[in-house]
């Protein structure tokens, strides 16, 4: 048994792992991710618009949904990798709200997994979160796209951008009806000091979730104008509250 081992049964001992998303002890790898909460992430899989990815019904083949025919939106590719319910959105929101930072060694290794399990995944250049306003990240300490993004970064091995986008403004898309989604996401975000550098480039756009889509349609026409080929990868995508999964 080495150092590192011994100090962690030392501590397990005195401050026993306490998953933090249902309480319980913590059975599993992660100190504060249980087995059980782990093994309930829920892939999207591939029942969803081959554009937009957009879910539909289980047993659907993979097809374009009404809203990219009547409207190809300004990205090539989008993914989620999780459903957004149950211990992936318990898990996402105490990492946001209640900067649970423990959380993001199984949230990172679970997004690594969700990755190799999504075919084809494009090859891209470069890998650019979504960014937060001056004041959200003041207030919040970091950026949730950020952190989750650096693993995929890593896996891909890809450079991150953190500057060809930039948030102005302080009012999240929390609470906002879709309508008020899409106003509020056109009007936030703009172009960043180092816009020109993703002309010519395949860019991956990547955000924590995907709601209605406002956010990332938003970032990828200003990415897309500036010359450059958009994907998105999101680590969960909502569910409709019609949809039967």
């Amino acid at each position: 048994m080495n150092v590192q081992d011994a100090l962690r049964g030392f501590l397990d001992a005195v401050y026993p792992p306490i998953c933090l998303l249902c309480g319980q002890f913590s059975n599993g790898p992660y100190p504060h991710c249980c087995e059980d909460c782990f093994d309930s992430f829920e892939p999207v899989g591939n029942h969803c618009c081959e554009l937009c990815g957009e879910l539909f019904q289980v047993g659907q083949v993979p097809h374009l949904c009404l809203s990219c025919i009547k409207g190809r939106p300004s990205f090539k590719w989008c993914r989620g990798v999780f459903l957004y319910r149950g211990a992936v959105a318990e898990a996402l929101s105490r990492l946001k709200y209640g900067s649970m930072i423990p959380l993001l060694e199984p949230l990172d290794e679970a997004l690594a997994m969700g990755i190799r399990g999504l075919h084809p995944f494009p090859d891209v250049d470069l890998l650019i979160p979504v960014p937060l306003s001056i004041r959200g990240l003041w207030k919040r300490g970091f950026n949730q796209s950020y952190v989750l993004a650096a693993s995929v970064g890593r896996l891909l091995d890809v450079q991150i951008q953190t500057d060809a986008l930039r948030k102005k403004g302080n009012r999240t898309q929390v609470g906002l009806a879709a309508v008020e989604r899409s106003r509020n996401a056109t009007t936030s975000f703009v172009p960043g000091r180092a816009i020109e550098q993703v002309r010519g480039k395949r860019v991956l756009l990547f955000d924590d979730v995907y709601t209605t889509g406002a956010t990332v349609r938003s970032c990828a026409r200003i990415l897309r104008r500036a010359g450059s080929s958009v994907f998105v990868l999101t680590f969960a995508r909502a569910v409709s509250p019609y949809e039967s999964r």
